[in-house]
């Protein structure tokens, strides 16, 4: 592994300290590294945290490239312990997830700020953003837009890598401070574009708290229960047209109508009412990506979908 200078000077100084002092046994803090996942990988120690300034290699989903401006984003792994019954453990990727959204909706809600985050099916925190490139003529306006046309955009993604001793790294990656040109497609968006006035280090602090906090519930049964409903509530999949890509090239247009107890993505033919049409289930490794249809071609405004 690359040799990283650690105690970096681009957190603030109090950090690593405060981050201690929420429950995270060991904190370490880059400037720069080639990917974060890969050093919390190599150490795999339970309630580790590793934070970084900037990534030379870092890397999402299906091994794709994630690179960010320095300083532009959250780039943080965070090694857990799996939960105890292995058949939840499809759920580890959507659990971390929702906490990643409700970490942005309470520095949202701290700050007044009129943004709303959702989660899209298996691993991707989705805000609606106003001023982004239009995803198609006619899409709608959401509700307190003033009439500006809009649709959700990536702004957080996660990355869930199984390491000995039963233990899991979230890697996950916020944008923050990017501007347009910055991103690298244009269905992504960061929080400083929505409106949200945080600084990274408040991002940070605020993710690594929600997903210790939802570690410690999804070994807990009752509020694993409470966890799942949290996911499938905030699920912006769900009752929307998504177009799953396989493995073997093929896509599949389809409509979200829930997740099974598996995690699996449940959906269904378009335009059938639910129940009456035959469902088909969807894991993590059978899909290449399930790409949500655009607000205008699914008649969707923010806060609502279309079957509501």
């Amino acid at each position: 592994m690359t040799s990283n200078t650690n105690s970096s000077v681009a957190f603030s100084p109090g950090m690593a300290r405060d981050l201690r002092a929420d429950g995270w046994a060991r904190v370490d803090l880059f400037d720069e590294v080639d990917s974060t996942n890969v050093v919390a990988l190599d150490a795999a120690e339970r309630w580790h945290l590793v934070a970084a300034h900037r990534q030379r290699a870092g890397r999402g989903r299906l091994d794709r490239a994630w690179v960010t401006p320095a300083g532009a984003a959250v780039t943080v792994s965070m090694t857990l312990p799996l939960p105890r019954d292995a058949a939840t453990w499809g759920w580890v990727p959507l659990f971390v997830g929702d906490a990643v959204r409700a970490a942005l909706a309470q520095l949202a809600d701290e700050r007044g700020a009129d943004v709303e985050f959702v989660t899209k099916w298996p691993n991707d925190v989705l805000v609606w953003d106003d001023d982004g490139v239009e995803s198609g003529a006619g899409a709608d306006a959401g509700p307190g837009t003033g009439g500006a046309s809009g649709d959700w955009r990536k702004v957080a993604g996660i990355l869930c890598q199984v390491a000995s001793g039963n233990l899991v790294v979230a890697g996950v990656g916020v944008n923050v401070a990017q501007q347009r040109g910055e991103l690298p497609v244009d269905t992504a968006t960061s929080t400083s574009l929505v409106g949200l006035d945080a600084a990274r280090d408040e991002v940070l602090a605020a993710v690594a708290a929600h997903v210790a906090r939802a570690a410690r519930a999804w070994c807990e049964p009752v509020a694993l229960a409470a966890a799942r409903e949290s996911v499938r509530r905030h699920c912006r999949t769900i009752g929307s047209l998504v177009d799953v890509h396989t493995p073997d090239g093929k896509v599949a247009r389809r409509r979200g109508v829930g997740i099974d107890d598996g995690g699996r993505l449940v959906t269904t033919v378009p335009g059938e009412r639910p129940g009456s049409a035959p469902t088909m289930a969807y894991s993590v490794a059978d899909v290449v990506h399930a790409r949500l249809g655009s607000c205008a071609e699914a008649g969707e405004r923010r806060g609502r979908n279309a079957d509501e």
